[in-house]
């Protein structure tokens, strides 16, 4: 991917596209319509400080788990959660969607989890949390939620902590660790 020393938020109302331009010719277009977003009566943006930091963290995230078993590019997924937080509307849960999980604590540290609908289980990316709730970012390529809702990529998700299960990839890679023997 190349860049350029600065970032900039594009959004076309005309289109309803919010995209970021990475270079001259290089734009990145999110997934997220304009009735999902808040604050975006601009044409052009810079990114700031707080944008960076997020692209970091998610691109440094990601990246420590090997490619093949993610569903897609941690550049890809950064940019995505990078938007989300920056311009993506709150949320109510919507934790019906998903099955209980017998985890009592949600580690902090931990930041991929995956949530079963009894129709499909997905990957995603826990962009933030509280006391209560999470709010998920899908990684997996898309999910059934129901017989006839489903979830495309990169699409957020708020739910209760009770909802979230221990990622696969997250099972595989820390065998060893203390999370892995809780679950056993």
């Amino acid at each position: 991917m190349e860049s350029e020393s600065h970032w900039l938020w594009l959004f076309n109302a005309e289109s309803g596209k919010l995209s970021v331009k990475l270079s001259d010719t290089e734009v990145f277009d999110t997934p997220y319509k304009p009735s999902q977003l808040v604050n975006i009566h601009f044409n052009e943006q810079m990114m700031d400080i707080e944008d960076a930091t997020t692209f970091q963290t998610v691109s440094e995230t990601l990246e420590a788990y090997p490619a093949d078993k993610m569903p897609c590019t941690p550049q890809n997924a950064a940019l995505n959660a990078t938007a989300w937080c920056r311009f993506g509307r709150p949320q109510m849960p919507q934790s019906w969607h998903f099955q209980k999980s017998d985890i009592s604590e949600w580690p902090v540290e931990r930041r991929l989890c995956e949530l079963n609908s009894g129709f499909d289980q997905g990957l995603f990316l826990i962009l933030d949390t509280d006391d209560e709730f999470a709010t998920c970012l899908l990684l997996s390529e898309g999910m059934q939620l129901s017989a006839i809702k489903s979830l495309r990529q990169y699409h957020v998700i708020k739910v209760t902590l009770n909802r979230l299960l221990p990622a696969t990839v997250d099972l595989a890679l820390s065998a060893q660790s203390n999370w892995g023997q809780q679950l056993a």
